[in-house]
């Protein structure tokens, strides 16, 4: 069985945007007030319609804590959080002109 654990630097990252934010409640289901954050990450894919399951496509990826009392769980967007990484620049298809680059001429 494959184990998937975040590291440290992940888990400090999660938990300090969710204390700027203010995500620091009771469990709304039972009142308890102790959270253990799931050791990795769950996907959402975004589906256009209801045909038939697209993989790879967009998604919304979150981060998990889970009440130890009652098993509660609450999900955060990564992006609401500024944890996503910025996306790297895409190149122009073949057919597009090349966008000038700010301060390059």
């Amino acid at each position: 069985m494959y184990v998937v654990e975040l590291t440290d630097e992940q888990r400090n990252r999660i938990s300090e945007a969710l204390q700027q934010r203010g995500a620091t409640r009771e469990c709304p289901r039972c009142g308890n007030d102790t959270f253990a954050l799931v050791g990795g990450y769950f996907v959402h894919t975004v589906q256009q319609n209801f045909g038939g399951l697209v993989l790879g496509g967009p998604n919304i990826p979150t981060a998990v804590v889970v009440c130890n009392k009652c098993g509660w769980l609450a999900e955060h967007a990564l992006g609401a959080l500024g944890l996503l990484p910025t996306p790297a620049p895409t190149l122009p298809k073949a057919d597009e002109p090349a966008k000038p680059m700010d301060g390059v001429k």
